[in-house]
């Protein structure tokens, strides 16, 4: 007897399609939200994003007053940036998973996610042992020490996080994903022209790499970024909802 193989039925791959869609947009609410909880926390203990470009020897006694506050907030930017990974994952599989645009722009998604945890890990591992044994000495040859250490750890990893994983992974990442919403008729098409939009804002604060401060332009084009992603996870719920 010839054994035949069982191929999914066409309400089994509607159900499939229905828990992708659930699945993609419950995680981009969730990602909204936890960043949210990150900056509301960052912004009121250290003034962040602002901080970010404070000297050693501003930063790490505020790191250390502000250690508890620094924890949580970081954390849950932490959790925020690890759901882009899966995130892009899904909108492969949602928007044109035989793509070829799409498989790169997925590719450029995990790596967006991957350097912004490289990033932000300094903050919960290294900065808080360096504040600690900044305010722990009063040796001015150890602070300076101290204070390379940090600047030179931050500018790098500042880097990769940011620059690399933000502004660069990210924007092309949602560059990629809204020409692929462009090209097809499943969501519609002023979601990929706003989606350009941020892209294209995320992409400018590359100047900082040549020395250019990107100075409030980094808030605008990460809240703007961060509206888009709630949109899309909206209008994933919409179409599922009408289909």
């Amino acid at each position: 007897m010839i054994a035949t193989k069982a191929y999914p039925t066409t309400n089994q791959t509607e159900r499939s399609m229905t828990s992708t869609y659930r699945w993609a947009a419950g995680l981009l609410f969730a990602q909204f939200s936890v960043f949210l909880v990150a900056f509301l926390v960052l912004s009121s203990a250290i003034d962040w994003p602002a901080s970010l470009d404070n000297p050693a020897s501003q930063s790490l006694p505020l790191i250390l007053q502000e250690r508890s506050a620094v924890a949580l907030g970081y954390t849950a930017y932490f959790l925020s940036a690890t759901m882009l990974i899966p995130i892009a994952l899904l909108l492969w599989q949602i928007l044109a998973s035989e793509s070829a645009l799409m498989r790169v722009t997925a590719g450029l998604g995990m790596l967006a996610g991957f350097a912004k945890l490289l990033g932000i890990g300094r903050w919960l591992l290294m900065m808080p042992t360096l504040a600690e044994q900044y305010s722990a000495t009063s040796d001015p040859n150890l602070r300076a020490t101290i204070e390379v250490i940090y600047t030179s750890f931050n500018n790098y990893a500042g880097g990769v996080g940011e620059q690399i994983g933000v502004a660069l992974f990210g924007g092309l990442w949602t560059a990629g994903v809204a020409l692929t919403i462009l090209r097809q008729t499943t969501l519609p098409r002023w979601l990929g022209y706003s989606g350009l939009i941020a892209a294209a804002s995320v992409l400018v604060s590359l100047i900082e790499l040549y020395g250019i401060s990107a100075g409030p332009m980094l808030t605008v084009s990460g809240s703007l970024w961060q509206f888009w992603l709630i949109t899309l996870g909206g209008m994933l719920l919409r179409h599922k909802s009408k289909a």
